[in-house]
């Protein structure tokens, strides 16, 4: 059996239909096995496992934006499900799930969204009323969510006024909010310059692969320039991470190892201790280790991700004691899940590491949107702060090390792509991308975050468009000047200055 969808696009059905980053979902919104392709006219669900189950893709709402969105669980039947209905049933559903997780049932300045959630969820009983007339409901879904997205990220902005005005009135922010990651592999002064007398504190890679290149041989000349800079400027550096086992972070030597985790555990063991060792006194905190839950080419068991994850942070703080170290999860919707049977759900591995007596002060998490390319597919302001909920159960701080979205909408052969990924392709949020919509959005999503109490600091992923991991991605051009993006941090800094305790 599978799950079967008839689409509509402006209350026509569609004949041909390309399936952009769908994957099948399961329970919790957790991305499973299974194969989503389109035939006969129809988007099909298959090589699932018994039971209820949804589908994730790339989804045009017309002006609102095109973003990825899911249906909710539903079972495998010989009759089609109209996906334009599922899709805003699974929205609206939400919706009333936050209102109560938020506490905003009844609460008198909410009323304006409550008499707008209404009018979807009519919109949305109309559609079902139609279902027999598969054209007609599809019209009334497609109303239904474009005014149910739109809906719910006000919604989300609602709630986080509401909760930074109380970390506001009780103190509760640090004093180093504001910070961006540096791409240890420029030297230049002015780029140096530029991160260090306008940001809180810099993030800075370690990468296995930049520092030891070649077995046994450590290259620290650049990282060691940066260090010197920023010791002598006074700015906090978070450093690395150290271990990450994507394929562009792990020395091309390392991958003959990648089915010894003996091996793999002991060279990771010893980089991790020499770099420990070397920046002992200028690193004010650690990110040991970033998305071993995805584990990149190496096939490793579940729990030898945990034992490795363990071993690293207790090697820096067997190193350093009184360490501050980071567990930082990647690709934080987990769409990678779906692709390999070896891989861990983040939110998953997260609650391990947390349960399994691991010693870390906090959760570091990485947020790129705007890329076609598989976990930065865009997703609208209401999704991102339901991902940043789930962090709430986990009793650990949480600093988001990288965050990021593209100010073009072309590709970026500057890009560490090359130029080979097109913004275009992966979603815009309300309009295509450009300078103006990039500081919109970071405008918007900081704002999100750091209503959260739980989220420490927030730092961008691309300083300047010099290789950066988004097209467009920095807050400087190639040139070093400034992007409204850039001005638009400065104006949030000087903002959250009154907010920090001192």
């Amino acid at each position: 059996m599978s799950i079967k969808f008839e689409i509509y696009r402006d209350g026509a059905r569609v004949t041909t239909f390309e399936p952009i980053a769908a994957t099948a979902v399961g329970p919790e919104s957790v991305p499973i096995a299974g194969d989503v392709t389109f035939k006969d006219g129809l988007l099909i669900v298959s090589g699932i496992e018994e039971g209820a189950a949804g589908v994730s893709l790339l989804w045009d709402c017309g002006s609102i934006g095109q973003f990825m969105l899911e249906t909710t669980r539903m079972l495998q039947r010989a009759e089609p499900y109209v996906l334009n209905v599922e899709l805003v049933r699974f929205r609206l559903m939400k919706i009333i799930q936050k209102q109560e997780d938020w506490n905003l049932f009844d609460f008198s300045k909410a009323e304006k969204y409550t008499t707008r959630l209404k009018e979807a969820q009519a919109l949305f009983a109309d559609a079902l009323g139609k279902l027999n007339e598969p054209v007609e409901a599809s019209k009334l879904a497609d109303q239904a969510l474009a005014l149910a997205i739109d809906l719910s990220e006000q919604f989300a902005l609602f709630h986080a006024d509401l909760l930074i005005n109380r970390r506001r009135s009780s103190g509760a922010f640090v004093k180093h909010i504001f910070g961006c990651r540096a791409d240890a592999t420029i030297r230049g002064e002015k780029y140096k310059d530029a991160l260090a007398t306008q940001f809180d504190y810099a993030i800075l890679p370690m990468t296995w692969k930049q520092m030891q290149p070649q077995e046994g041989a450590f290259d620290t000349e650049a990282v060691d320039g940066w260090i010197e800079h920023l010791s002598r400027k006074r700015i906090p550096v978070i450093g690395g991470p150290l271990i990450c086992l994507d394929e562009r972070q792990v020395p091309d030597w390392a991958f003959i190892f990648e089915n010894d985790f003996d091996t793999l555990r002991e060279l990771a063991y010893e980089y991790v201790h020499k770099v420990a060792h070397r920046y002992r006194k200028a690193v004010a905190m650690w990110n040991v280790c970033a998305g071993l839950h995805k584990r990149g080419s190496f096939n490793l068991t579940f729990e030898q991700v945990i034992e490795l994850t363990r071993l690293l942070v207790s090697q820096v703080k067997s190193i350093i004691p009184g360490a501050r170290t980071l567990i930082s999860i990647t690709h934080a919707f987990g769409e990678y899940n779906a692709r390999g049977s070896h891989n861990v759900p983040p939110m998953l591995y997260a609650e391990m590491v947390t349960q399994a007596g691991i010693t870390f002060e906090a959760f570091g998490l990485e947020l790129e949107m705007g890329v076609p390319a598989t976990g930065h597919f865009t997703r609208d302001l209401f999704q991102l702060s339901c991902l940043l909920d789930k962090f709430s159960t986990l009793g650990r701080p949480v600093f988001l090390t990288g965050i990021c979205a593209p100010s073009r909408n072309t590709p970026d052969p500057a890009a560490v792509s090359g130029g080979k990924l097109d913004p275009a392709r992966a979603g815009r949020w309300h309009r295509p991308w450009d300078p103006n919509l990039q500081a919109e959005w970071m405008d918007a999503v900081y704002h999100l975050a750091l209503s959260k109490p739980y989220v420490e600091s927030i730092a961008w992923g691309n300083l300047a468009d010099m290789h950066p991991s988004v097209p467009g991605g920095g807050l400087l051009d190639d040139g070093l000047q400034p992007k409204p993006a850039f001005t638009k941090l400065q104006e949030m800094r000087e903002k959250f200055k009154s907010y920090s305790k001192r």
